[in-house]
């Protein structure tokens, strides 16, 4: 036996023939050629690619109709998110219909007060739930993040840079502040 026998190099390398039924398979009876394995094996790595492709086709459509219903989803949670804050003002709403019909039929006029009152009442308790408080401020020492002074007051009753009195509330949306208490100020005495 020589040294090369028994070894291919790759102008050998090794066909199939095909019999008559595999080649009726491919449909062309007439021409029994020999099949390559590479076209083979060429043909399955082309079928597995498209079997991939168009699995991570329907992966994408799957991703793009999820995104499609989150995005559905959270206009619908938008357009609603202030539906709780508007059952406890309808409420209010009714007391001011209430007040405003017993003002015009001549209620005295701490009826009027009284109705008032209780529409404020009912306005605050509305807007709690939603965690809106309103700012302390009379008495407390100037705290810019919570006050806004509009006016300053001369007087040695309080120290200096202590709210005096309140000229519109502020409030409080859980920890933001959504609108200071606007307030006035004390001053020492010859100051300013």
């Amino acid at each position: 036996m020589s040294e090369n026998e028994g070894q291919t190099t790759p102008q050998d390398t090794p066909r199939v023939d095909v019999s008559e039924p595999q080649a009726d398979a491919l449909g062309d009876s007439e021409s029994a050629e020999t099949v390559d394995p590479r076209d083979i094996l060429i043909a399955g790595l082309k079928e597995e690619l498209k079997r991939t492709s168009d699995d991570l086709l329907r992966q994408l459509a799957e991703a793009q109709n999820i995104q499609r219903r989150l995005k559905q989803q959270m206009d619908q949670d938008r357009k609603y998110a202030v539906e709780g804050l508007i059952r406890n003002l309808i409420p209010v709403l009714d007391n001011f219909d209430r007040s405003i019909a017993a003002a015009e039929q001549g209620a005295s006029p701490e009826a009027v007060i009284d109705g008032i009152r209780a529409m404020h009442k009912s306005l605050q308790r509305a807007l709690e739930p939603v965690g809106l408080i309103r700012i302390t401020a009379v008495g407390l020492p100037f705290d810019p993040e919570r006050h806004e002074a509009l006016a300053t007051v001369e007087t040695s009753d309080v120290p200096p840079e202590t709210v005096t009195d309140e000229i519109e509330p502020g409030y409080i949306l859980a920890d933001r502040v959504v609108r200071p208490a606007r307030v006035r100020v004390s001053r020492a005495p010859g100051e300013g």
